[in-house]
């Protein structure tokens, strides 16, 4: 029995205070409370990072990013037009539901924002989820009317759709979704330039901790390889600090690559993405953009096979998703953990993830590439 009746809620706080891959995988999440309570307005809080992702989302009324003042409290930005506003009315006259579609560890303040909105029902998942979370959010679910603990080793997408069960709406599980305006895709195009016709390879090396990075010059090494194969040219995705990774893959490929770290944007990176035929990335969020985007991708990841399926690492709780489409993805993992590593790799550099062989990786990813490009013919 549902806790709530969706369909007849005026007003919805979702608080997603998480990173740009996770804000990604939270979109089928979005798109099925939309068809849930068409009829309420829906408030969207984000961190500041992944507003311009956020921004076009169109399953939610307004957006707004939430940032702690000097002495306490907190400050909101308003990311959409309106947005603040909308969400001082609907506080105001008291949020009918506040959620927090955050499986894992809340780093981010979320609980705290959604128990302090005023809301008649608070709904998230239970601090008992992971070890960590319940180290780290310990007395969190004192926070929740509904604290809900589903079965763990599942994708985020997957957890996410138990929250909208567990609220009496039809889970989806549909493709990831990102809303891309014309100068998005323009702007991509115009940093990409002509091309010559060949096809474009979006290799993003960048990760959140250096331990899911692979190493540079081996990621060259697998990126020459793949685009022998395919006679393709490269573009580079990142922020600044990935320039020097960079740097050794245009060492490798003279005259095949074209440098976009800290040049783009998340949309417009998006934008670059639904450009390419192919993408190679870490463990981070332009996998995710890479599936929204329907493009092929293979993920390194430092996580062997076998690891605990239930670990912040997992693929099978961070894999691209996408949406019944398994050929599309491709997740590169080591083949055991490397000692004194056991459940996952829990290095402070590349460690496991170097195992993974650079002339395996580029056989699997060139697989890859041909069962895509038989799937689209």
């Amino acid at each position: 029995m549902s806790v709530c009746d969706l369909a007849s809620v005026r007003s919805i706080l979702v608080v997603k205070l998480d990173e740009a891959g996770d804000f990604v995988m939270a979109t089928p999440f979005l798109r099925g409370l939309r068809a849930a309570a068409p009829q309420a307005r829906i408030l969207l809080a984000v961190r500041e990072a992944v507003a311009d992702l956020a921004l076009t989302c169109r399953w939610v009324d307004g957006v707004v990013a939430p940032r702690p003042k000097e002495g306490g409290g907190i400050d909101f930005r308003g990311i959409t037009p309106g947005g603040l506003t909308l969400f001082a009315e609907c506080y105001r006259a008291g949020f009918d539901l506040a959620l927090v579609p955050r499986y894992d560890f809340d780093r981010h303040g979320a609980t705290t924002l959604a128990a302090n909105s005023r809301a008649k029902l608070v709904a998230g998942f239970s601090e008992r989820v992971t070890p960590w979370k319940a180290d780290g959010n310990q007395g969190f679910d004192r926070a929740y009317g509904l604290a809900l603990a589903p079965p763990p080793g599942r994708h985020e997408v997957e957890q996410n759709a138990a929250l909208l069960e567990a609220l009496g709406a039809a889970p989806d599980l549909g493709p990831l979704e990102l809303t891309l305006t014309a100068e998005d895709r323009e702007e991509a195009r115009r940093l990409l330039g002509s091309g010559d016709g060949r096809p474009l390879i979006a290799v993003a090396p960048g990760a959140a901790s250096p331990r899911r990075e692979y190493p540079a010059g081996r990621l060259a090494a697998v990126v020459s390889a793949v685009v022998a194969g395919l006679d393709a040219r490269v573009a580079v995705l990142g922020t600044l600090a990935q320039r020097p990774a960079a740097t050794v893959l245009a060492a490798a490929l003279p005259g095949r690559t074209i440098d976009l770290t800290g040049a783009t944007p998340l949309r417009v990176a998006a934008g670059v993405m639904a450009e390419a035929a192919l993408a190679i990335t870490m463990d981070s969020a332009p996998a995710h953009l890479a599936a929204a985007a329907g493009v092929p991708v293979a993920v390194f990841s430092c996580h062997p096979v076998g690891g605990d399926p239930n670990h912040f690492h997992a693929p099978e709780r961070f894999r691209p998703w996408t949406g019944g489409h398994e050929q599309r993805a491709l997740v590169l993992r080591p083949e055991a953990p490397v000692p004194p590593c056991a459940v996952s790799c829990l290095a402070a550099e590349a460690h496991c993830i170097t195992a993974i062989d650079p002339a395996d990786a580029a056989r699997r990813i060139l697989a890859l590439a041909a069962a895509s490009m038989g799937e689209r013919r």
